[in-house]
């Protein structure tokens, strides 16, 4: 079970950081009672939660947890960033979500929220030797202390939804396939568009967007794409590379596609780096080479 208690957002106008820490007086421990899986009729069972903080920087998303009174660290660490970054605050619960009952109430026994700081460092050494600035404001002044919570003692000002957990849904397929495409328009760094990769992202969480890796492989499971005489495939090969979202491929390379929300997205995959030499050693004929294209959802959530 987690439990959103706030987003702190940094835009780092260009700069590269690398390491972020956080000053806090969060609790190292929060308590609630009431009915549980186990008890559904009592009010009196017990149940732990500890605060974290995620990172996320384009569609990583990176876990720490935040410990009472202590400077620590919010990870990754030593690992370049820029623009955008945001870092959310949760309670999460010692116990699987099945434990708590939908619809019942859950009294806070023991810990609190409280104010935290965050600054930032841009020197490539460890954590712990690095100096931290703190992180400024539109104004340019440092931001003072922020509250975990927004107002309000009793009850939060919306409640919190209890919903199953969805994933994004991905329809993929390559459409636009080129029958033959101008090889001179490949040799060298030229690029020949050869297909399209389209993705279809339903059912996504659009606050938090996702994203996919693409594997392109061949059937012949050599470590070069090549294209093979159609009559006669024991002739001398055509090796060549594939280019998609501004990545040159072998087979077996794996490129990232992020930041999908619930839309349609495509890009082109081209054929380069041909060699003119090679092509003109061929014997004359067609050639052609069959891709395969395996789509994995990245772990984002």
């Amino acid at each position: 079970m987690a439990m959103h208690i706030g987003r702190f957002s940094i835009d780092t106008q260009g700069q590269t950081v690398r390491s972020f820490a956080l000053l806090s007086n969060i609790s190292n421990e929060f308590v609630f009672t009431g009915p549980t899986l186990w008890n559904p009729t009592l009010t009196t069972d017990q149940l732990g939660f500890h605060g974290v903080a995620i990172l996320k920087y384009g569609s990583q998303l990176t876990n720490s947890n935040l410990n009472q009174g202590y400077t620590n660290p919010i990870y990754p660490t030593d690992t370049p960033m820029y623009g955008v970054i945001t870092i959310d605050f949760y309670l999460i619960s010692y116990n699987q979500d099945n434990v708590f009952l939908p619809d019942k109430s859950y009294a806070h026994m023991s810990g609190t929220v409280g104010n935290f700081t965050v600054s930032y460092s841009t020197e490539d050494v460890g954590f712990w030797n690095a100096d931290f600035t703190p992180v400024t404001g539109t104004n340019g002044e440092p931001i003072p202390e922020q509250p975990y919570l927004g107002p309000g003692t009793i009850t939060p000002d919306d409640p919190v939804p209890y919903v199953d957990p969805t994933d994004p849904i991905f329809d993929f397929t390559i459409t636009d396939i080129q029958e033959s495409f101008q090889l001179s328009d490949a040799y060298g760094t030229g690029t020949a568009y050869v297909a399209q990769a389209e993705v279809i992202v339903t059912n996504a969480d659009v606050s938090n967007p996702c994203g996919v890796t693409l594997t392109f492989t061949n059937q012949t499971n050599t470590e070069f794409f090549e294209m093979r005489n159609t009559e006669d495939p024991n002739l001398s090969t055509l090796k060549y590379k594939l280019s998609f979202n501004g990545t040159i491929i072998d087979p077996g390379d794996l490129v990232d596609w992020v930041g999908f929300v619930n839309s349609t997205y495509t890009k082109g995959v081209y054929v380069t780096q041909i060699q003119e030499h090679d092509v003109d050693t061929l014997v004359e004929g067609t050639y052609s080479d069959t891709i395969i294209v395996t789509l994995t959802p990245k772990d984002t959530v």
